[in-house]
């Protein structure tokens, strides 16, 4: 037996005194024939009682229920020998085993299996950088169909000791336990003797199976390349390049920058390490990555992956500045939105770029490169949710400067509401003082038809129609309603009318809409609409029609309903999904509805189209009038200007808590708000920069005055001295290291923030600690080849600077050996052997030549219910008290019970007759007791019995000669006899 818990077992030390406390006391009692004259006079004889037997019982229940407990409390188990086997397979999967020797490993896996014991059972790790479990302990029946190995560990580096320990935990302790590993052997990170000396202490056993790499008799590799991290623009540097051979080798170096070859140049590598040097010139203001390319000339590679490396180097000049708008033409517009802008940024001394939403890259590499982003009146569904998603990061994670510039299609009625741009901007896209809207009911027809069904991203677009529908829904007013009527050939399901009431319960329906069949019925749709808001008294009434561009069916009619609708003052607008025959007469009623037009074909839009509607019914989120700019406050942005010219027109919004507005509007709306967003700053200016809301401003002196202040406050502090920041790679870590000085000085206690973007998007914090004078240093692991991108900055946004790091290609390509000399003394620690891939390794897999396990079988809940069942037997014990004479009568009455049966089956006159006796007795005892009282002789004879018969006669009557000679006595001679007892 042995014990989870045995300081508990100090418990039974108590046991002792618990027995003398509750061991049962003797009483002094009369005895039982003591006459009663005797009795009550206080000189009688007493005698003490004996212990009853009832209260030694309940000793004895008493401390074993005790008993029970304490054992049940140290976690009593019974230990027993199994001959059980439990085996782990690590299998290692990094890119250094190549997929030839993990599916020989799969192989080898399949053919272990199927040599288990029933009782036997076998798990499955697969490990490169990290661990991962592939199939739990199961056993020789679960794993019978083994699926192919679907587990993705991180493939660039090898932690042979974290997959032991995972091994450990996995293995059970009631059976004999083995590991068994399947590697080439090349572990580039963690303690693999350490964690086999932790194996062996465990009682653990460890199999290993080499598998080999291709032999690499002719192989070359890129070691490093290092870049100056940062250089002036046209200045001329050098790039360091470290390369290994195996042995003599031609080969071209290459080096392309901006996607063009800027370098090549044959060169001839020695056995061993060659260092080269590159001499290149810098080009314009950018965030410059510069890869180099070794290739062999005609001679054997085992690894052309190593071949490859690339550095950053940050370029430093005038900045750069993106300006996004669209073209003439583009989505209707029809001047250049940016024309004015971009002159005045240009007569300013900034360099400037052009783009589109539909050119604005996607890629944080490409963003990288501008100190700023302007967009010019964009709308939301010109730009997908990745290049929003792009635009959000390159601002708060590498500290870029974004500023939104106004307009019509900006902001809220641009479909700015609940995407990353507002999350970005200083403002928020809905209006607070709901006072100045008039109230709205809004219905919305949705095509629900089978071609509703098709995906877009693993989403339906029905699913994107009703998320649409919910942004809406959130942008209407406590006092405003809206109707969701889903129709194919039919309307059917029904939402709404929809309050701020019950927004929530029609939210999670909206959640819930599908598909139906066939197509959209467009008068269907339009009279269930015109019915709906026919029962409403609010001001705005309007009605969107979201409509397949090749389905729209039941357009008869439609025109004339569209005409009395407005009549009765209510708009049409139409949403087309895809260019179809159906296109142009959809686009033709809604403007017959005095509503507007919406072409997409992506139903991804569908939610900035709706938020756009929304927005756009309410009408006051557009103010067109006449006022001038109230300053509210100093800022940079407004040095030197003392006066503005009026402006004629702006998009509502409301500041952010933490936004400052050193301008507002007339209203008290917030025409101009900046704020620190992560590392960058962004700027919105609610009115336009052209000449339908500005044009006093594009003609005013101050233009680019104020326009260059603007978009240079966004920059930050990014550019200016102070912070540098590089990686350094340490095994499967990479170490960021950050210096920070300032006219020579060391810059210390620095409250530093820095975020690394990895070549996924994804991006992680990573804590910078001061190591020494000036120093910062953090860490994180990369878990993918690519461009990383770090943003580094203060707290206050006065120190900011960023870098870039690429890892060209897994560390397991570095190493061109394996080590089976690592596996053999891993298998030598732990009492292991080196086996063969073959098929005498896997049937030797499961051999049971380990000491039998000992399995533990828990017994506290046994003898916890053996503690609950006593213990009304203990209550028993303690209300019931049973003498020795008790037990003597009840052993009696259990002895003669047969005899007693036959009896009272033949006759009952003995026991009658016995029991009639005891009774005369009794009677002339208490006779006897009176006439002493009276003094008077006792009668002792005349007794008769219930029959007639003397008593004496019948035996009832003591006859003996005691009982004569005390007959014959006087009375007084009794009396002092008695007297003298």
């Amino acid at each position: 037996m042995s014990f989870t818990t045995p300081v508990v077992l100090l418990l039974l030390l108590l046991m002792p005194l618990m027995a003398w406390l509750v061991w049962p006391r003797r009483t002094s009692v009369w005895p039982r024939r003591t006459s009663v004259w005797l009795r009550r006079t206080s000189a009688g004889p007493r005698r003490m009682a004996a212990r009853p037997l009832s209260g030694r019982l309940g000793l004895v229940l008493r401390l074993l229920i005790v008993a029970f407990v304490i054992l049940s409390l140290a976690g009593a188990q019974l230990v027993r020998a199994v001959d059980d086997l439990a085996v782990i397979f690590l299998i290692d999967v990094s890119d250094s085993m190549g997929n030839a020797n993990v599916a020989a490993a799969e192989q080898f896996v399949r053919a272990a299996v199927a040599g288990m014991a029933p009782n036997d059972r076998a798990g499955i790790i697969l490990f490169g950088g990290n661990a991962l479990v592939e199939q739990p302990l199961r056993s020789s029946d679960a794993l019978a169909g083994l699926p192919p190995f679907a587990s993705q560990p991180t493939r660039i580096a090898t932690d042979l000791a974290e997959a032991i320990r995972l091994g450990l935990a996995l293995l059970p302790p009631d059976a004999a336990r083995r590991l068994v590993i399947l590697s080439d052997g090349a572990a580039t990170t963690g303690d693999a003797a350490e964690a086999a000396r932790l194996a062996a202490a465990s009682g653990v056993s460890i199999d290993t199976i080499h598998l080999p790499r291709p032999a690499a008799d002719g192989e070359i590799s890129l070691r490093d390349v290092v870049a100056p991290a940062r250089v002036g623009q046209g200045e001329t540097f050098r790039l360091e390049v470290s390369a290994d051979s195996t042995a003599t080798t031609d080969a071209i170096l290459r080096v392309l920058g901006d996607g063009a070859v800027i370098y090549e140049a044959p060169v001839r590598l020695q056995p061993g390490t060659n260092n080269l040097t590159i001499r290149l010139q810098a080009g314009a203001p950018a965030f410059a990555r510069y890869r180099v390319q070794l290739s062999p000339l005609g001679a054997a590679d085992t690894y052309p992956q190593n071949n490859e490396l690339a550095a950053f180097t940050e370029v430093v000049g005038q900045p750069r500045v993106l300006v996004v708008a669209a073209d003439v033409g583009e989505e209707g517009a029809t001047v250049d939105e940016a024309a004015q802008l971009a002159e005045a940024l240009v007569a300013s001394g900034l360099s400037i770029d052009r783009a589109t939403p539909f050119t604005l890259s996607s890629s944080l590499a490409d963003l990288a490169d501008y100190a700023a982003v302007v967009l010019v009146n964009v709308n939301a569904r010109d730009l997908s949710p990745r290049k929003m998603a792009t635009l959000q990061a390159y601002t708060r994670d590498l500290g870029g400067g974004l500023v939104a510039v106004g307009g019509p299609d900006s902001f809220g009625v641009g479909g700015y509401f609940d995407t990353p741009l507002e999350e970005v901007l200083p403002v928020n896209m809905q209006i607070d003082d709901q006072e100045r809207f008039p109230a709205v009911s809004m219905a919305l027809v949705i095509d629900r038809s089978g071609s509703m069904a098709a995906t877009e991203g693993g989403v339906t677009k029905i699913q994107l129609a009703a998320e649409g529908a919910i942004r809406a829904l959130e942008l209407l007013n406590d006092f405003d309603e809206m109707t969701l009527i889903p129709v194919d050939e039919a309307p059917d399901e029904i939402i709404g009318p929809i309050t701020a009431a019950n927004r929530e319960e029609a939210i999670d329906r909206l959640r819930l809409l599908g598909a139906g069949g066939g197509g959209i019925f467009v008068r269907t749709g339009l009279e269930a609409a015109a019915g709906v808001l026919a029962a409403s008294d609010n001001e705005v009434k309007h009605i969107i029609v979201l409509a397949d561009g090749a389905d729209a069916e039941q357009q008869e009619g439609v025109e004339e309903l569209i005409e009395e609708l407005t009549a009765e003052g209510i708009t049409v607008s139409m949403v087309s999904i895809g260019v179809g025959p159906d296109t142009p007469w959809l686009q033709a009623m809604a403007e017959l509805g005095g509503g507007r037009f919406h072409l997409t074909d992506q139903a991804a839009n569908l939610p900035q189209i709706f938020t756009q509607e929304t927005l756009a019914i309410q009408r006051n989120y557009v103010i067109e009038e006449r006022f001038f700019p109230t300053q509210t406050g100093d800022h940079p942005i407004l040095t030197g200007i003392t006066a503005t010219p009026p402006l004629y027109g702006y998009v509502g919004a409301s500041a952010k808590a933490t936004a400052q507005t050193p301008l507002v509007t007339h209203l008290g709306d917030p025409l101009l708000a900046t704020w620190q967003y992560g590392l960058g700053r962004s700027v919105a200016w609610t009115s336009d920069a052209t000449g339908r809301w500005g044009r006093d401003w594009v003609r005013w002196s101050g233009f680019g005055a104020f326009w260059n202040q603007a978009v240079r406050w966004s920059f930050g502090a990014r550019g200016a001295e102070g912070l540098s920041a590089s990686v350094q790679l340490d095994g499967e870590t990479a170490r960021l290291v950050v210096d920070a000085q300032a006219d020579g000085r060391f810059l210390n206690n620095l409250a530093l923030t820095a975020n690394v973007v990895d070549p996924a998007g994804e991006v992680r914090e990573v804590e910078l600690r001061q190591v020494t004078p000036g120093r910062y240093e953090g860490a994180f692991t990369p878990t993918t080849e690519g461009a990383y991108f770090i943003g580094v900055g203060s707290a206050d946004g006065s120190l900011q600077t960023t870098a870039g790091w690429v890892l060209g290609y897994s560390p397991e390509y570095a190493a061109l050996d394996d080590d089976p000399a690592l596996l053999a003394a891993v298998a030598e620690t732990t009492g292991g052997r080196a086996l063969g891939g073959d098929g005498a390794g896997a049937a030797a897999v499961f051999d049971h030549n380990l000491p039998a396990a000992d399995a533990l079988q828990p017994i506290w809940p046994w003898l916890t219910l053996a503690a609950a069942l006593l213990l009304p037997l203990d209550v028993a014990a303690r209300r019931l008290t049973l003498t020795r004479q008790d037990w003597a009568r009840a052993w009696g009455e259990i002895r003669h019970s047969g005899s007693g049966m036959r009896n009272e089956a033949g006759s009952g006159k003995p026991e009658r007759a016995e029991g009639l006796a005891q009774l005369l007795r009794a009677k002339a005892r208490k006779r006897e007791e009176l006439e002493i009282k009276s003094g008077e002789e006792p009668s002792g004879s005349g007794l008769t019995t219930a029959e007639g018969g003397s008593a004496e006669a019948s035996g009832m009557v003591d006859s003996s000669p005691d009982a004569s000679s005390a007959a014959e006595e006087p009375l007084a001679a009794r009396l002092r006899k008695r007297r003298n007892l």
